[in-house]
C-alpha cells in the first residue's frame, strides 16, 4: 500500500514550482521558525522527487582551479531575490569540508547524493567580544539522500560540514539571504578567533519560477 505522504515525496516537483511555493512562504512569513517550518517540507519534497532533471551534470563537480577557504566545494546559485533569498546547489569533494562557521540567516538544507557529516556548535561566551567566541560541540549528524536539516540564527546557526565519503556529495540549500554575498563568520575552536568572510557563487544561473 502506498500512502499519500509517500506519493507526495516521489511525485515530480519542478524547480520552478518549488521556487514559487518557496516565495509564497517567505513573502507571507517573517518569523524564522515559521519560515523554516514551511520551507523544510518543500525542500524534502524536492530532493525526494523522482525527477531531478534540473540538477545539471556540472552541479555534481567541483569548479576547476578554485582556491581558498571554499576550494573543497562548488557553490552553484540557482535562484536569488536581492539579498533576501537564495537557492544554491553545493557539491563537496571527497574528504572535503568547511571550517566552523555561521550564516547569520535561517536556512534549510536538502541532501541529494552522497553523505555529509554535520557537527553543530553553540556559543558559550557572552558574545560581547566581536573578535572572540568560545564554542561547545552539541552534536554530530550524518545526512543522506532525501533528508533535510535546518538553521535558525542565532540559536542553531554554527556548524561545520564534511563529506566523509570517497565520492562527491550534493545538496541544495535555501537561505534567507544571498549567501554568495553574505558577510559571515568562521571560528577557530582552539584560539577562539573570529574571522569575517564571504563565499562567492561559482555560477549564477538564475531559474525563473
Amino acid at each position: 500500500m502506498i500512502f499519500w505522504s509517500e506519493m507526495m515525496m516521489t511525485k515530480p516537483y519542478a524547480l520552478g514550482e518549488f521556487i514559487r511555493d518557496l516565495e509564497d512562504i517567505v513573502t507571507a512569513e517573517h518569523d524564522q521558525a515559521r519560515i523554516v517550518a514551511g520551507v523544510e517540507p518543500l525542500v524534502q519534497r524536492l530532493v525526494g522527487s523522482d525527477d531531478l532533471s534540473w540538477l545539471k551534470p556540472e552541479y555534481r563537480q567541483l569548479p576547476q582551479g578554485k582556491t581558498g577557504v571554499a576550494s573543497g566545494y562548488g557553490q552553484y546559485c540557482l535562484y536569488r531575490r536581492g539579498t533576501a533569498l537564495s537557492v544554491i546547489v553545493f557539491c563537496w569533494g571527497p574528504r572535503q569540508g568547511t571550517p566552523i562557521h555561521d550564516h547569520l540567516s535561517w536556512g534549510v538544507l536538502g541532501f541529494i547524493d552522497g553523505m555529509e557529516k554535520e557537527t553543530r556548535y553553540k556559543r558559550v561566551d557572552d558574545g560581547t567580544n566581536a573578535e572572540y567566541a568560545q564554542l561547545e560541540e552539541v552534536g554530530v549528524h550524518y545526512t543522506e539522500k532525501g533528508r533535510t536539516s535546518h538553521l535558525v540564527t542565532p540559536s542553531r546557526d554554527v556548524h561545520k560540514v564534511e563529506n566523509p565519503g570517497d565520492t562527491p556529495s550534493v545538496s541544495i540549500h535555501v537561505y534567507g539571504c544571498d549567501m554568495g554575498r553574505q558577510q559571515r563568520r568562521r571560528y577557530d575552536l582552539q584560539s577562539g578567533k573570529i574571522q569575517w568572510y564571504t563565499t562567492p557563487h561559482d555560477s549564477d544561473e538564475i531559474v525563473m519560477p
